[in-house]
């Protein structure tokens, strides 16, 4: 009778540790799942049409600083733009820069939730000011002062680099879930 008793205890003890583990092992699972899908839509749905706005905007920067900006020399004191320089920079600016900058912003804007940190960093909110700043500078061309510049400068190479680093480690982390779901 104690040899049934201790059998019947053993296999009730082992039926309670089988399903605990199943549990526990079904719960990380679906953490893991669920974190994998949240890291998804941070890199589908934020960081990589950002990223691809971002390298499009600083190649388009680039170009036309090798190509136009080289002949000119910098425009320091603001002098004015002549009037070739003057119509291509604005032409430029209503079709490349200023539409991208505001793409990225609404990008922003609209899932700003996805951002990886806490709170928005400042390099973000700084590109943010600059996209907006544009709208200015379109709607008063003429009064926009001699060098037709934006008055809130672009963040430069940190704004790229930020996306770069966010959208690189986000996809690190996607392919260690995706390893971890596999194994």
């Amino acid at each position: 009778m104690k040899a049934a008793v201790v059998t019947a205890c053993a296999g009730v003890l082992i039926a309670v540790l089988a399903y605990w583990l199943n549990d526990h092992g079904e719960t990380r699972r679906s953490l893991r799942r669920a974190r994998a899908d949240w890291v998804g839509s941070q890199l589908r749905e934020f960081y990589a049409p950002l990223l691809v706005l971002a390298e499009a905007n600083e190649k388009a920067w680039a170009e036309y600083r090798r190509r136009f900006m080289m002949h000119v020399g910098p425009n320091p004191g603001g002098r004015p733009l002549a009037a070739p320089d003057e119509a291509r920079w604005r032409t430029w600016v209503e079709t490349v820069f200023a539409p991208n900058a505001r793409k990225m912003q609404e990008i922003i804007t609209a899932r700003g939730d996805l951002i990886i940190e806490g709170e928005v960093p400042a390099v973000v909110l700084d590109f943010c000011a600059h996209a907006t700043a544009y709208d200015a500078l379109l709607s008063d061309w003429e009064g926009a002062g001699p060098d037709k510049s934006v008055l809130v400068r672009h963040p430069g190479s940190r704004f790229l680099s930020y996306v770069r680093e966010s959208h690189g480690s986000l996809r690190e982390e996607q392919a260690l879930l995706l390893n971890a779901a596999r194994g």
